[in-house]
């Protein structure tokens, strides 16, 4: 219909300049429009005493439209665009030949959809005018005679740089355009900003073709699972669990440990929402390899099982975690503190208490000269521990040089610092004034930093309730009660305005306002702690026995603080393009043990002989090796790094992953905004199959090949005489009714 009035689509009038082709000067044009215009307006002035000033607009108003359209006409209006010279250039056709595109919808396989398209009949236009280059791709592109012959379903697709293997190749020929038919899974972590330049570089416009369909409310998937790679034993972990879907609803996460099931969980899905995330307790108990595997249980008419699990292996190493503790008094706090801390085999606790000036009290201790100058003066012996507390100390006890230890210890070494309120403690020990403040989640005040022996209600924040440090039990309505029904803390310090990162886990109420009490934030590659108070002893001293509540808090901040504390020679995996790479860091690269270091790892699995990985050092991360290989076939790999220098070993660390080949059954819903992406980063369109037989004309305006100019008139469009038609009709029918003729 649209052509019919305007002789040619809107895509026409989308990709050409508008123009008046005939050659009289536009000085004319004015000169006679003007004329004209005067000379209707003299006529209707003769009328004045018949018609009045509406009547007479109206009438001169349509003259003066019909003189504007007649003389539009005489000047050849014209549409010139540059179009691809047919029989000149090429067509490239990129189909997506991975497995996710041998998912079946309404009885018909994705790729028998595609090949629908590309069939003889599908591409008769487009051959017509150009030359067919048949691609198809699954992690590579593979170049084809025709598209009878398919390669068979790769397990992984790039998109990104399948494009970019199909431009190089096609590069010596005038390429015109290229058109992508696929789903738009992509397995590589979508398109980066370095490959989308390359792909854009060429200068070839991508015409996207959307295969699947882009909501299937009979499936779900099971998008994530976010865990640590590392737990200590006795912890509880929160599995972060991400469920895709198109619909609301209940569903069921059950979690084995291998064959164990060892917890199960129900959860709702949102109806106004296509994410739905949930958090399920995942017990830790003694040293080894948890190999976690998170099973959804499938909803009605469901096929696709494949995405509804997924496997996370976490390290559960067999060792303790050490912290440094320097009190400057001998104070409750520090006594209770000792106590919850006894009795947690995975964290040991060394303390420096100061007895008198330049002299303390050590426990805790390994051998008689731990510690025995205080505290350290050298990074390796600070850097040796996971998390710092300085307690009730003031700034001069550090000198400058290990005040910038302290501050490095969090920022290079990734170790957690953690200060206690008290009478030297916070800004009232002067710590405003050091390079320390920096690493603390508030910025401390000397003027109001004063110690309040007052008793105050603590309150657990949305934040803190949400933290497994403040988990006193695993029903978040119990957990709620028992903090409400914890005794009152015996003092308070007021620490100064928080920090843009900071997070408030416990605030206590003082006269009806809330002020923060334990507070945290990330730094370099560590984090950072205030604890406001040196009166959590009250909640063991005032609570019955077999109260366990003050232990439970202490332990699980404790593990909070180390949890995450970079070990000196760490190992971990991932899983990238069907490689396991495998990475390797030594904590302090520029130690002097750690000179002329390298590292060996061996492979061990479900099936086959264990193997040897040499690992390279990284060109740009000093302390970094690496290395990658090809499983051979799916299953639990152990790997065990040894460093060593020479032929001597000087250290060891392992890591395990399990390896999956399914990475196309997940992701199987269309992925629109990738493929738009594509398209318009590229000059080209995005469009859905049924829109095949539109693509030609579109490829065609393409100014990547060999073009030449095309002009199109416009003055025999039907709308031109249609509108003459109703001008000259409206002006005679308005005379008549005003007895004008």
């Amino acid at each position: 219909m649209y052509e019919f009035f305007f002789n040619y689509s809107p895509a026409v009038y989308n990709e050409s300049e508008f123009i008046l082709a005939n050659t009289w000067p536009l000085w004319l044009l004015y000169f006679l429009a003007i004329t004209f215009i005067a000379g209707c307006i003299l006529t209707l002035v003769w009328k004045r005493k018949v018609l009045n000033l509406f009547q007479l607009a109206s009438i001169g108003g349509l003259q003066a439209l019909m003189i504007g359209l007649v003389l539009f006409v005489l000047w050849q209006p014209a549409l010139v665009t540059e179009r691809l010279v047919g029989g000149e250039n090429a067509v490239a056709i990129l189909l997506d030949s991975s497995a996710s595109m041998a998912l079946a919808e309404n009885g018909q396989s994705r790729m028998a959809q595609a090949q629908n398209l590309i069939s003889e009949e599908g591409l008769e236009d487009l051959a017509n005018s150009y030359d067919i280059l048949p691609y198809a791709f699954a992690e590579e592109t593979v170049e084809l005679t025709n598209f009878s012959e398919l390669p068979n379903p790769g397990d992984t697709s790039n998109i990104g740089q399948s494009i970019v293997q199909a431009l190089r190749t096609a590069s010596n020929t005038s390429l015109g355009a290229l058109i992508l038919i696929s789903d738009g899974a992509d397995n590589s972590g979508n398109i980066d900003a370095a490959t989308l330049s390359e792909i854009a570089s060429y200068g070839v416009p991508i015409h996207a073709v959307g295969i699947g369909r882009e909501t299937i409310p009979e499936d779900l998937e099971l998008t994530n699972i976010q865990l640590p790679q590392s737990a200590l034993p006795g912890t509880t972990l929160a599995a972060g669990v991400s469920i895709i879907h198109d619909q609301g609803g209940l569903t069921r996460v059950k979690v084995y440990n291998g064959d164990e099931l060892i917890s199960t969980e129900e959860i709702e899905l949102s109806a106004e929402q296509n994410l739905t995330t949930a958090f399920i307790d995942v017990e830790v108990s003694d040293p080894g390899e948890l190999d976690l595997r998170f099973t959804l249980d499938p909803i009605t008419g469901e096929s696709n099982l494949a995405n509804n699990s997924r496997a996370q292996v976490v390290d559960v190493p067999d060792g303790s975690y050490r912290i440094l503790y320097i009190e400057g008094e001998p104070r409750w706090e520090y006594k209770f503190l000792q106590r919850a801390m006894d009795e947690d085999p995975s964290v040991q606790l060394s303390t420096l208490l100061r007895v008198t000036p330049n002299k303390f009290y050590r426990q805790g201790i390994d051998d008689p000269l731990q510690l025995e100058e205080g505290f350290p003066i050298e990074r390796a012996e600070l850097f040796s521990y996971d998390a710092l507390i300085i307690g009730s100390v003031e700034l001069a006890e550090f000198n400058e040089q290990q005040q910038q230890m302290i501050h490095d210890f969090v920022s290079e070494r990734g170790g957690s610092l953690m200060m206690l309120a008290g009478l030297n403690g916070l800004g009232l020990g002067g710590w405003n004034e050091s390079v320390v403040s920096e690493v603390l989640p508030a910025s401390l005040v000397e003027e109001d930093a004063a110690f309040v022996r007052q008793q105050a209600k603590v309150v657990p924040s949305p934040s803190g309730l949400a933290s497994p440090i403040l988990l006193l039990s695993d029903s978040p309505s119990e957990n709620l009660e028992l903090w409400n029904n914890l005794p009152n803390i015996a003092d308070y310090q007021n620490i100064g305005p928080l920090r843009p990162a900071a997070t408030t886990l416990l605030e206590i109420d003082v006269d009806g306002e809330l002020q923060p009490l334990l507070v945290t934030q990330p730094y370099g590659r560590g984090q950072s702690y205030i604890m406001a108070t040196g009166g959590t002893w009250r909640w063991q001293m005032s609570m019955p026995l077999e109260d366990m509540s003050h232990e439970t808090f202490w332990r699980q901040l404790a593990r909070g603080l180390v949890a995450n504390s970079p070990l000196p020679f760490e190992l971990s995996t991932t899983v990238e393009n069907e490689e396991i790479r495998v990475r390797a860091q030594v904590r302090d690269p520029d130690a002097e043990e750690n000179q002329g270091l390298a590292v060996a790892a061996v492979v061990s699995s479900d099936y086959g002989p264990a193997m040897t990985l040499e690992l390279l050092p990284s060109s740009t991360q000093p302390g970094v090796f690496e290395a990658s290989f090809n499983p051979a076939d799916t299953g639990l790999f152990s790997i065990e790094a040894i460093s060593r220098v020479g032929d001597t070993p000087i250290s060891s660390t392992r890591s395990a992953i399990r390896y999956e080949q399914n990475q196309e059954a997940f992701a199987i819903r269309q992925n629109r905004g990738l493929l738009e992406g594509l398209a318009t980063a590229t000059g080209g369109q995005y469009w859905q199959a049924e829109d095949w037989d539109d693509l030609p004309e579109a490829i065609s305006y393409s100014t990547a090949g060999i073009t030449e100019q095309d002009v199109r008139y416009l003055w025999d469009a039907p709308i031109i005489f249609i509108l003459l038609i109703l001008l000259k009709t409206a002006e005679w029918l308005l005379r008549r009714r005003w007895r004008t003729i």
